[in-house]
Parts: structure tokens; C-alpha cells; sequence
């Protein structure tokens, strides 16, 4: 079962992706691991390759999503 912590970030992810989908880029890879650590998304802009990292946080206290 996951903890809050993966389901937020699960959520996060999620919500990243229909984003950047919904303006035209194309998934290619979801949660990459290498030996030098994963990235959350990786997607295709026309011929342009765009890596993700995607933090999520529960409350506002620290601003809004351009914080």
C-alpha cells in the first residue's frame, strides 16, 4: 500500500502529465532510473526532448505553484 507521500506524488506526476500533454507534447518515458537517479517524466516537443522533475506539496504555506 502507499504511503501519502507516494500517493501525492503519484497525483503530482499525474497532473503534470495531463498538462503538458494537453499542450501538444508526447510522453516517451515515465519514472526513468539510471544509475544516477530517476526522472519523473520525460516527453517529446516536436523535435525537442524535455525532462521532468515534478515536486508536489500538499498546503500553501509556501506560495502557490510558481513559488
Amino acid at each position: 500500500m502507499p504511503s501519502p507521500r507516494q500517493v501525492l506524488g503519484h497525483a503530482g506526476e499525474e497532473s503534470a502529465l495531463r498538462l503538458l500533454c494537453s499542450v501538444g507534447q508526447q510522453l516517451v518515458q515515465r519514472n526513468y532510473s539510471c544509475r544516477m537517479g530517476e526522472i519523473d517524466l520525460i516527453l517529446l516537443d516536436g523535435d525537442t526532448l524535455v525532462f521532468v522533475e515534478v515536486r508536489s506539496r500538499a498546503g500553501g504555506a509556501y506560495g502557490g505553484a510558481a513559488a
